[in-house]
């Protein structure tokens, strides 16, 4: 009689109840869905820095240990996460730097041979994620990957000079040289154990998905300046931008598309007719853009499929050849060539040397064998 209503507080109407039921039918797909993200934890977490690492590279001579080259990286970060269904990794450099030591003397600053040319955002950067197939959204994607590989790199620039680019080219030779004194034998007869024939194990190979990708991988350059010069000067410069490389790999072929936007080759002489060798005419197009495709033979039945699929387009390129040019980088890499021809023989000289000496050792060893 005060006017209140008389209907119970747990009494609901019929439109009532279905919208508490669809209320908690909505609470609980919410429920479910955080689950199954929350099914995918994070395990390990590794975050890594290190502000500059140097590195020397040295060259015993007369004189002690002389420095040739220095590497140095400054502002190296690592990340590695592992969760239940995948695997992530990302790693940068800030800035790059190698420093030549060959042509210069004592008080005198060395030659910066390579260097990241832009201090905008960092000089290098990889990333790699790895998902399992048996996680519960790898098929969700119109395009499923098993592997992901980005790598980002930005402007480099190189100065070479021929006489470091002799010396350079030499160490590996006398590396070499040094690592084959060391350990080549004096006789030449060596007892060869072939390894036995096991059972051949069995590879479980798993069904793929419809366009499935079991690696992509994505490489981005922003450019590479180059320059060539001797103890007269500089001979050319080369500039070559916008390099972008994928890698798709699936079950039934692997795509290589590479593609490039601009290069250009210049002759340093002040003195030339025609200064730029090679450049583009026009700058809305790609220079270069190629294709490889190479099919999987064991999953194509069809015996007129090809193996090799080959595409490649040059557009609009403006090439002048003059003869002095021409004749100054023929001589320059002639010059390179002669003192690694020359860099090789003394190593075929010392070849031959350990060579007579372990044969001489042998026929000794014979002789003594007959005499006896």
């Amino acid at each position: 009689g005060d006017g209140r209503s008389t209907t119970p507080p747990s009494v609901k109407t019929e439109g009532e109840e279905g919208e508490v039921e669809r209320k908690n039918e909505e609470v609980a797909i919410s429920i479910a869905s955080s689950g199954a993200i929350s099914s995918d934890r994070v395990k390990l977490s590794i975050k890594f820095q290190m502000k500059e690492v140097i590195l020397h590279l040295n060259e015993h001579g007369d004189g002690g240990n002389i420095e040739r080259l220095k590497f140095l990286l400054s502002e190296m970060e690592t990340e590695v996460v592992m969760k239940s269904w995948d695997l992530s990794v990302a790693a940068s450099i800030g800035s790059a730097e190698i420093q030549d030591y060959f042509s210069s003397g004592i008080n005198v600053e060395p030659y910066i041979m390579v260097h990241s040319g832009s201090n905008d955002g960092r000089f290098l950067t990889f990333n790699y994620c790895k998902k399992d197939p048996q996680s519960p959204d790898y098929g969700s994607s119109p395009q499923p990957t098993e592997q992901f590989v980005k790598i980002e790199m930005l402007v480099v620039k190189v100065q070479v000079q021929q006489g470091s680019l002799i010396k350079l080219m030499s160490m590996p030779l006398s590396i070499m040289a040094e690592i084959k004194r060391k350990d080549q034998p004096l006789s030449a007869t060596k007892d060869v154990t072939l390894p036995k024939e096991g059972r051949a194990m069995k590879k479980v190979v798993r069904r793929h998905l419809p366009g499935e990708r079991a690696m992509y991988i994505e490489a981005t350059f922003g450019g590479l300046e180059v320059t060539l010069g001797d103890e007269h000067g500089d001979i050319l410069s080369a500039d070559i931008t916008g390099l972008n490389t994928t890698i798709t790999m699936l079950e039934e072929w692997t795509v290589v598309t590479a593609s490039m936007k601009n290069v250009m080759l210049v002759d340093a002489d002040p003195n030339s007719c025609h200064s730029q060798v090679v450049s583009k005419m026009d700058d809305s197009l790609t220079v270069i853009s190629t294709e490889i495709r190479m099919f999987n033979t064991n999953s194509v039945h069809d015996a007129s499929s090809l193996d090799l699929f080959l595409s490649a387009t040059v557009q609009r390129l403006t090439v002048f050849l003059v003869f002095k040019f021409v004749n100054r980088v023929m001589h320059y890499v002639d010059e390179v060539m002669e003192e690694l021809k020359l860099a090789k023989k003394a190593l075929g000289l010392f070849e031959e040397r350990s060579t007579s000496k372990a044969v001489k050792i042998h026929d000794v060893q014979e002789e003594k064998n007959g005499s006896k």
